[in-house]
């Protein structure tokens, strides 16, 4: 029974998306997430752009590059670089968009 649970556990966790293994561990809250990627499409407009300004500042964030408010970044602290790959980063960020970009909602 617990060969079963481990061999269960091992494979969700290898073929999980890495937006649901790693960003959702820290950002359970869906409005932070829906907050954040309405102030990359009003600062990038493009998909292409927004995806490439989300990598750029996970690999490497800095404030200059941060969408976030300065009371978030005072109260939760600043974003560590990323330690994902850049496939699965590139992986996540998709996910990511394709969940919360705020053209889906307008028709």
């Amino acid at each position: 029974m617990v060969k079963v649970v481990c061999i269960l556990l091992v494979s969700i966790y290898l073929f999980a998306n890495p937006y649901e293994t790693n960003c959702l561990y820290c950002h359970k809250d869906k409005k932070e997430l829906k907050y954040f990627m309405a102030e990359y499409s009003l600062k990038y407009s493009s998909e292409k752009k927004i995806k490439k300004a989300i990598f750029r500042f996970l690999k490497n964030p800095t404030s200059n590059k941060s969408v976030t408010p300065y009371g978030y970044i005072i109260k939760h602290g600043f974003k560590e670089k990323s330690r994902l790959n850049d496939k699965d980063l590139k992986d996540a960020i998709d996910t990511y968009y394709d969940k919360y970009n705020i053209k889906q909602f307008i028709k």
